[in-house]
């Protein structure tokens, strides 16, 4: 099972495929964490895109492949090594998020 931390939605599978999406965030930042139905049991796993929210009042956000924490979608092949990454991640995201703050604002 995952960790609910920072967990602000779980849904179906927006693709259409079927499946499970989870979705965490913190401040600006997050991540999603799909699994999809597989024909194998040894071939279940998790997609993980970083992601990067549009505003703070929706949870409209778009895929980032920008950050130092990932640059491609991640793939987990156990609850433990994704929970793991998303304890890394969430405190990622809380430095990047303090130093986004020390940057000059744009008009």
């Amino acid at each position: 099972m995952l960790i609910q931390d920072n967990l602000i939605l779980t849904r179906s599978d927006p693709s259409g495929n079927g499946g499970t999406q989870f979705i965490y965030r913190l401040k600006n930042y997050g991540l999603t964490a799909v699994s999809r139905p597989q024909e194998e049991i040894s071939m279940i796993h998790w997609e993980v895109e970083i992601v990067k929210f549009s505003d703070e009042a929706t949870a409209r956000f778009e895929i980032c492949h920008t950050t130092e924490l990932a640059n491609k979608t991640l793939k987990f092949y156990t609850d433990k090594s994704l929970n793991e990454f998303l304890g890394k991640a969430f405190q990622y995201f809380e430095e990047l998020g303090s130093l986004e703050k020390m940057l000059p604002q744009e008009p």
